[in-house]
């Protein structure tokens, strides 16, 4: 199929390198979310165009990263297994920035595989081993492969290994594969409220709290992740103003569906259900996004929470916000939130 207008190709603002980095850079400041995803894909046939490797090496991490910072997480393991088959065939068409980089998501596909029910344990597993095996021949420490096994283990329930696997990661050398500080503290913290230790779990996330380490997503989850422990320390003022800092950070994240449950949780278990009806309202594609199911997961899991806290309430038969295309009572959503 011939292109229009006697042949010619349509006119592009990429013309060179220079130019797609500059629309990649553009791009990156858009909001998360579907459209910038979708401006990443056409950046991705405008650099195979230009006929120059690093150029659609570059574009396929620019895609990697919408992906990540967004609900369409499924997305990033095509792009990525053709990065790492350019790498496999071709490691001097990258430059150092890349080459770097391409470990680096290696982590994104470990945490992203735990997160898609469809991806059997045994091929996380043989992941672990491809990632251990491919960080020592780079000659980086294994810092981030037992911070990657520890997420798998916590994930599965094996509480010995994730115990073995944390010990290991904070052990290991910090180096340049190493996550940030406050993505680090924010998923130690988790895991001492998920054991039960919650005033552990507050005292690690204190330097994150308090704007000593901070990242894209940090003090975001954080202050989402500390409103439960908070709570059942009984500490509910220090829970509401984490609330309220936090939820203005997490709103414009359309990334962050499972933070944002965080927020419709606090206020339901706080009494404000009408709030939490609000903060659904406004999300009414975290009902049905299927890109991230795991957030999903912890959305509607929320969603039954909420609903059951109205019935309980005698209301029933009120109207609630839920998925397009139909009216919803609260005990109605409440059964379809479990079914899904």
């Amino acid at each position: 199929m011939g292109h229009p207008r006697g042949g010619r190709p349509p006119m592009s603002s990429v013309t060179d390198l220079d130019s797609l980095r500059r629309a990649m850079a553009e791009n990156g400041e858009r909001p998360e979310g579907p459209a910038r995803n979708a401006r990443a894909e056409e950046l991705l046939a405008e650099a195979e165009r230009l006929d120059i490797p690093l150029a659609v090496i570059e574009a396929l991490g620019h895609q990697l990263k919408v992906y990540n910072y967004s609900s369409e997480k499924d997305k990033m393991f095509v792009p990525f297994a053709r990065l790492l088959r350019m790498w496999d065939e071709r490691p001097e068409d990258f430059d150092e920035y890349e080459a770097h980089s391409l470990h680096w998501v290696f982590k994104w596909m470990s945490a992203g595989m735990v997160d898609q029910p469809h991806i059997p344990l045994a091929s996380m597993e043989k992941w672990l081993g491809e990632m251990e095996h491919r960080y020592r021949l780079a000659g980086y420490s294994e810092r981030a492969v037992r911070g990657a096994e520890f997420s798998v283990a916590a994930h599965v329930g094996d509480v010995a290994r994730a115990e073995r696997a944390y010990a290991a990661w904070l052990a290991a050398d910090r180096d340049r594969m190493a996550d940030c500080h406050a993505c680090e503290l924010h998923t130690q913290g988790w895991w001492q409220a998920e054991r039960g230790r919650d005033e552990e779990a507050v005292r690690l996330w204190r330097p994150v709290l308090e704007g000593e380490f901070s990242c894209a997503h940090e003090p975001h989850t954080v202050l989402a992740s500390s409103l439960l422990p908070l709570l059942r320390l009984g500490r509910t003022q220090e829970a509401r103003a984490h609330h309220l800092r936090g939820f203005r950070l997490v709103r414009p994240m359309e990334s962050m569906r499972a933070a944002y449950a965080d927020h419709v949780e606090f206020c339901a278990l706080t009494g404000n259900e009408a709030r939490a009806l609000e903060l659904l309202a406004e999300r009414p594609a975290y009902f049905t996004d299927a890109g991230h199911p795991r957030s999903r997961l912890d959305f509607l899991t929320v969603v039954a929470l909420l609903m059951d806290r109205l019935v309980e309430l005698g209301h029933g038969g009120q109207p609630v916000p839920g998925p397009a295309g139909r009216s919803w009572t609260a005990a109605e959503l409440a059964a379809h939130a479990r079914g899904e």
